[in-house]
């Protein structure tokens, strides 16, 4: 039988073995070796095996959390546990972790071969039920894609980018269940942005961790009315203690049967709680600002995540929020300053758009639509919309019947300016020939002074005329009449006639006459 399996084995002699015992028993291709426990979660969500075998001493983390974890976000994944320790108390870790099966070491071809072969039988039948609609038989929608949003520092806006991205998705998609979670148990705002009152808390499904239930973890569920799910921190901040990195995993678990997509809002300080969350998610998120406080800070906080074991850089997608084009620090700068890969979508400055939505605590009260275009953008780019993007409707704004109002507006101002356009064109015109009028009077002055200057040398009569149309431009030298010795005679008078709209084609009745007094040189 034919499969995918990924190793989690430090000892690389213990390894080799195995391989080759897992190459006679069937026809599995090794799609990659873990020798973390992090390292075994991150293969197993990129690749989704059929099957994982890992050894029971892997670390940092314990490996029957770990394999707990993995049976949540990959159901179809069959895991076998790979032991020296044959005792019953080993046997019985293991099946509690999820595990299907046990391999003692040393290997026996035959029990492998079992082992093997009923693990892979599981995989499928698994896989069948998730593909051919295996919600329906079972009660459970699923699983729920994880994305964690982490702040830098505070004030980035991480919690306005959750709120508005999950009410987004909500009110685009409304066939999916959209849960957001907020863990910044101290300073936790999502109820400021999202209207909300709630008694129970994740702290209160914290302090029942050991027995949690389905049904437990609707009870604390807030239902928002624009149909968000929220969980929120508790109100107390001594009750924030409560809420541990093993409760918070077991949470998380149960919300993946229960949600198709599950934000979480995780602050901006390092905690063990956070660095939970940020191992286990699916995609994390880190909001950075244009200025090198928040850069700074996004590399001191990737460096924590990565000295913790939980989340490496490159595996941590990095938005740039309130981009504008007046700030010094551009994108492509932050992407050069990253130790982590930027996100193509970035978050435009709203600068006081978004204050209507904050007071009202009402996302549809922001209209921009450049804002939900690049919230849409995001989503796709982290997967969150991945599933329904060929029934994703147009981008738009929540607030459609302002937005009608508007086009009806734009309609009613494109009419007005058509009307005015004939109003415009007659005045336009008027400018113009008033322009073209005082033209030609600074003309005739030019050619009276340069025939009286003429007539002063005692140049030819047709010497004085070229001199005077010399200094007019070519297509008015034809209106343009000289005569010396008028008004009186020691007078040139030159006569210019005004156009009309263009000089040399059409002129008005009217003209222009210039005298200048004629001064003999000695």
């Amino acid at each position: 039988m034919a499969g995918t399996v990924v190793l989690g084995c430090a000892d690389q002699a213990l390894g080799y073995e195995l391989r080759a015992q897992l190459a006679e028993a069937a026809e599995l291709e090794v799609v990659g070796v873990a020798e973390t426990t992090t390292e075994l979660a991150r293969l197993v969500v990129e690749s989704e095996p059929d099957l994982v075998v890992v050894h029971d001493v892997l670390g940092p983390e314990p490996i029957h959390q770990v394999l707990r974890d993995l049976g949540i976000r990959r159901p179809g994944t069959v895991a076998l546990v790979l032991t020296t320790d044959t005792g019953p108390e080993s046997m019985a870790a293991a099946m509690d972790s999820g595990a299907r099966g046990v391999l003692v070491h040393p290997f026996s071809f035959a029990e492998v071969q079992q082992r093997i072969g009923a693990a892979l039988e599981w995989a499928r039948h698994m896989q069948a039920l998730l593909t051919d609609g295996g919600d329906r038989a079972t009660g459970v929608r699923g699983r729920a894609r994880v994305v964690a949003v982490a702040g830098t520092k505070g004030g980035v806006g991480t919690t306005t980018v959750v709120t508005h991205l999950a009410w987004d998705i909500r009110r685009e998609l409304p066939n999916l269940k959209v849960l957001v979670l907020d863990l910044d148990l101290e300073k936790g705002d999502v109820t400021s942005f999202v209207e909300a009152r709630h008694r129970t808390s994740v702290a209160d499904l914290a302090k029942v961790a050991d027995d949690l239930s389905l049904r437990t973890v609707q009870d604390a569920v807030l239902e928002h009315v624009s149909g968000l799910h929220l969980l929120l921190p508790p109100e107390d901040v001594r009750e924030a203690a409560e809420v541990t990195p093993q409760a918070i995993r077991q949470i998380l678990a149960l919300l993946r049967q229960q949600y198709d997509i599950v934000l979480v809002d995780v602050g901006a300080r390092v905690t063990p709680v956070q660095a939970a969350v940020v191992e286990v998610a699916d995609e994390v998120v880190a909001l950075v600002t244009p200025d090198l406080v928040s850069i700074r800070a996004l590399r001191r906080n990737l460096g924590w995540w990565e000295s913790l074991q939980v989340r490496k850089p490159d595996e941590v997608h990095v938005l740039l929020n309130r981009t504008s084009r007046s700030v010094e620090v551009q994108p492509e700068a932050v992407r050069r300053l990253s130790p982590a890969p930027l996100l193509d979508a970035v978050l435009p400055d709203m600068g006081s758009k978004l204050e209507a939505s904050v007071n009202s605590r009402s996302p549809e009260y922001v209209t921009d639509v450049a804002w939900w275009r690049a919230l849409r953008a995001v989503g796709r780019e982290v997967g969150v919309v991945r599933v329904a993007e060929p029934q994703e409707r147009a981008v738009t704004s929540p607030a459609e019947p302002t937005r009608r109002a508007a086009r009806r507006d734009q309609g009613s101002a494109s009419l007005e300016l058509l009307g005015s356009l004939p109003v415009v064109a007659i005045i336009l015109a008027v400018m113009w020939q008033l322009s073209l009028t005082g033209l030609t009077y600074v003309w005739a002055g030019y050619a009276a002074s340069a025939a009286a200057r003429s007539v002063a040398l005692g140049e030819t009569y047709e010497r004085t005329v070229d001199a005077a149309k010399d200094r007019m431009p070519g297509l008015m030298r034809g209106q343009t009449d000289v005569r010396v010795g008028y008004p009186t005679p020691s007078d040139v008078r030159v006569s210019v006639r005004v156009p009309a709209v263009m000089p040399g084609v059409v002129s008005t009745p009217f003209s222009f006459d210039v005298d200048r007094r004629v001064v003999r040189e000695p």
